[in-house]
């Protein structure tokens, strides 16, 4: 368990994901490490390679690139006014299911990391708002927000245990006594949101994954909160259906619009499902968002050397290539860079330095196929300009 503010920093920088209402304090609470002040370049190049103060100020630049502060995308936005708004929608609703949103999505475009930017958010604002909510004798009592993390093939009780062991509640017992004493400590800590975060986990046999989509109902009926889901292809997962013909109509963040298959369940008729997709080049919009967050990202680095907006202006489609449009492979891909840039000396992140930077597996193979694409396109128009052209009189 992580301490609270304020307690010895030789205990573990970094932040965990969030398993009990204690760590998601610590999350709410954290504030990145700040910028660090650089002295005159030749004063930092005077300096030994293995002097003491160097060594702290690289690790301190290490420090800050690692927790580069993840942009408030238009997505983002956009997910926050709808959470937002349901929120607002279900405080004072009468008993029975309260409207709820599953955001759906391929891997690294941002699901997590979103909806946990998104109900920090809204815990920041209550603290703000309403302080004596949070008053010290009140300490752990008032639990606005609850942000579960499944794991693979998670069962009903198992959910049920993961917000026991959240709200510090006995998960000893049967499903039914644990479900219980949870709806009763999510009453009494006036939780008005729970996150469940991967809900793909759910088991999808056929008998665990009914039971999964009962107990998500049975959570929404009788939980006086607000319910956001994130996961991959959770269109197909028994939330939504249960297979068979097509069903109901599906819509992302674009406005787009498509049938899915498969009768609806009970979920399906309490949640809405929108889509978080990769960062798209094909219209002016896209590009600008796109470049928007490269931009953020490149005025905060802490580099001597590096050439402003170089990122931004010249190397754009280059990072969206790399990256796929996944935000998390973008922020991957410039905070290595701008270590490596540190290590190396380069002070400046460039395309050689990006381009020795391996991603995960999935980017690696993504860019693979961009690479590939590239270079067929580019040796099919050379092929074209170096065919003869045809003789004025239109002989060959």
């Amino acid at each position: 368990m992580m301490a609270p503010p304020g307690d010895s920093e030789c205990l573990h920088p970094g932040l965990a994901e969030p398993r009990t209402k204690e760590e998601w304090f610590a999350y709410v609470f954290y504030e990145p490490p700040p910028r660090p002040h650089l002295p005159p370049y030749d004063v930092y190049a005077a300096m030994d390679k293995d002097d003491a103060e160097r060594r702290r100020l690289n690790r301190s630049r290490n420090r800050y690139h690692s927790a580069l502060v993840l942009a408030w995308t238009p997505a983002v936005q956009h997910f926050e006014t709808e959470i937002t708004e349901l929120l607002a929608a279900n405080e004072m609703a009468p008993p029975g299911a309260r409207l709820g949103l599953l955001i759906d999505g391929p891997p690294t475009v941002g699901k997590s990391t979103l909806v946990k930017m998104i109900g920090r958010k809204f815990e920041q604002d209550l603290r703000e708002d309403f302080p004596e909510r949070f008053a010290p004798d009140r300490l752990g009592a008032y639990v606005p927000v609850v942000y579960v993390s499944l794991t693979d093939q998670v069962t009903p009780k198992q959910i049920s245990i993961a917000i026991a062991r959240y709200l510090n509640v006995p998960t000893s017992g049967t499903k039914d006594t644990i479900d219980d004493r949870v709806l009763t400590a999510l009453t009494a800590c006036g939780t008005q949101l729970i996150i469940f975060d991967d809900l793909h986990f759910l088991d999808c046999s056929l008998k665990e994954g009914r039971a999964s989509n009962d107990h998500i109902k049975f959570l929404a009926n009788h939980a006086p909160c607000t319910i956001i889901g994130t996961g991959v292809d959770l269109e197909d997962s028994p939330l939504l259906s249960e297979g068979g013909p097509a069903g109901p109509v599906k819509r992302n963040t674009r406005g787009k619009s498509s049938p899915s298959s498969g009768p609806r369940t009970q979920t399906a008729g309490r949640f809405s499902r929108q889509e978080l997709a990769p960062f798209a080049l094909d219209s002016d919009t896209g590009i600008l968002q796109w470049v928007g967050v490269i931009n953020s990202l490149e005025n905060a680095l802490a580099l001597y050397r590096h050439e402003s907006k170089s990122l931004t202006r010249r190397h754009w489609r280059y990072l969206h290539d790399r990256t796929n449009g996944s935000i998390a492979g973008l922020h991957a891909l410039i905070r290595r860079s701008a270590v490596r840039a540190v290590q190396q000396g380069t002070e400046a992140i460039t395309r050689e330095i990006m381009d020795s930077i391996v991603l995960s597996y999935a980017h690696e193979r993504a860019y693979a196929r961009v690479v590939e694409l590239q270079s067929r396109s580019s040796a099919k128009s050379g092929s074209e300009q170096n065919k003869k052209p045809p003789a004025a009189d239109g002989s060959a």
